[in-house]
């Protein structure tokens, strides 16, 4: 009776132990793996990712704590596919080659692990042996498996540098994921039409990612300004997130005040700063911005300083507003400067037109030269400056060069001759040069102090 009783209770604790492998274990891992497969097919490959991760990790502890158990076979297929699928692809393509040169596997699972094998080919750089492999699934009678070998063979293709392909293996599939992935592949290799065909794709399905904006900004320097536009008019249509729309609208106003169509760079401006919440980065990054095109129409030191009061501090806390604030810096500091010459005035001047691109007080600084210092070697050079600026003066003031400097090596440059025989060609830029590394070295040092953090309370 004793010895029934005690082969029973062994019976017992081997059936525990057995459920506990499979409901700890298996059932868990399973669980994670379809939950990671449904991610998959709404193309929600981040988290599709990590439900295969812990599956593979749940699968990995029954293989080691169980490692005679029944189930062995069923954690050791988990692991090795929920592996490759989240990328672990050292321990699972050994896996997967000997799983699948045995007898445990059915025919679903065969064609599982070839999927999944196929996937640590493409992802360690052995597209073309994967190509072929997932070629022969495309007519699976599972349609997800069927699906996805279309979706990994164009991923081979796309790693090759075969983009044409990648339209052909996809057919009428929407692979959001991958076509992000293409889009990020057709700006490295600048293929711009291709970009702004599937960038409308994704607008008509409000499908934002974080690349848009870049791409925006990449075909705007193609001078694409159509193309843009067409896109960020789709999400707006699609009414994406409204953050998400600002910084858009932020991308478009910033490239085309580069670009210098104002009008529509404040018409985008305005767009950024009241879709996006007040207080964040996006914002005051608008109104720095709305407040550098205001620049362009400054025309004296009066209205820049206007201009600058008339901003609040936590504009002045953004990136690019810090940045202008220094070129504002260097610029009255070259300003303040007063040598004899009036070099440091004729630098101001160029800050003012390149740094600041506020070309009417640039102007303005120029033809200050050539009044408040006639005998200087730069007046030539101011009145050059200033006729570029002013179209419709360019020719009296030009002329205005070639007979009251005709010495000079502006005055050859007019001439068509070569500028370097002029004395001034060489003494003009040194001159230049001498009070640019001065004033550079006071600008260096105090930009160096401002950017210094705060000190403790309390520290001396």
């Amino acid at each position: 009776m004793r010895a029934i009783q005690r082969l029973m209770l062994v019976l017992a604790s081997w059936l525990v132990g057995s459920g506990c492998v499979y409901y700890n274990g298996i059932y868990n891992a399973q669980a994670e793996a379809r939950l990671a497969d449904a991610k998959l097919r709404r193309d929600d490959d981040g988290e599709a990712t990590a439900r295969f991760q812990r599956s593979a990790a749940i699968a990995e502890t029954v293989l080691v704590r169980h490692p005679k158990s029944k189930w062995r076979s069923r954690a050791l297929y988990i692991a090795a596919r929920s592996g490759a699928m989240a990328a672990q692809c050292e321990r699972a393509m050994p896996r997967l080659q000997q799983l699948l040169a045995g007898t445990t596997l059915n025919a679903n699972e065969r064609d599982r692990s070839r999927l999944a094998l196929a996937s640590c080919e493409v992802r360690n750089g052995l597209s073309a042996d994967a190509r072929p492999r997932l070629d022969s699934m495309f007519r699976s009678t599972d349609r997800e498996i069927a699906r996805l070998s279309r979706v990994w063979a164009a991923r081979a293709a796309l790693s090759m540098g075969d983009r044409d392909a990648v339209a052909a293996y996809l057919g009428n599939l929407d692979a959001g994921v991958l076509q992000w992935e293409l889009i990020s592949a057709s700006m490295s290799a600048r293929e711009y039409a291709r970009i702004e065909s599937l960038l409308v794709q994704r607008a008509r399905l409000g499908d934002y990612r974080e690349d848009v904006p870049r791409a925006l900004r990449e075909l705007i320097t193609d001078g694409r300004h159509e193309a843009a536009e067409r896109i960020v008019a789709q999400y707006d249509a699609a009414r994406v997130r409204d953050d998400s729309r600002a910084r858009m609208h932020y991308a478009l106003g910033d490239m085309h005040e580069r670009t210098g169509l104002d009008s529509i760079a404040r018409r985008h401006l305005y767009a950024a700063r009241t879709l996006a919440q007040r207080d964040t980065v996006t914002a005051r990054e608008a109104n720095a911005r709305l407040a550098l095109i205001d620049l362009k129409r400054v025309a004296s030191l009066r209205e820049l300083d206007t201009l600058v009061a008339r901003q609040d501090s936590v504009v002045w806390r953004t990136r690019f507003a810090r940045e202008v604030a220094e070129r504002v810096l260097l610029f009255r500091v070259l300003l303040g400067r007063g040598d004899p010459e009036s070099a440091s005035l004729y630098l101001a001047a160029e800050i003012a037109r390149d740094s600041l691109r506020a070309p009417r007080l640039a102007q303005t600084l120029f033809l200050r030269i050539a009044r408040e210092s006639p005998s200087s070697p730069l007046v030539p050079n101011a009145w050059y400056a200033a006729a570029l600026l002013v179209p419709d003066s360019a020719a009296a003031w030009q002329r205005h060069v070639l007979l009251d400097f005709g010495n000079s090596a502006v005055a050859a440059r007019l001439r068509g001759e070569d500028p370097a025989s002029r004395p001034d060609f060489l003494s003009t830029p040194e001159l230049l040069i001498f009070n640019w590394a001065d004033a550079l070295r006071i600008w260096s040092d105090s930009v160096r102090k401002l950017r210094l953090p705060p000190k403790p309370a309390g520290s001396r």
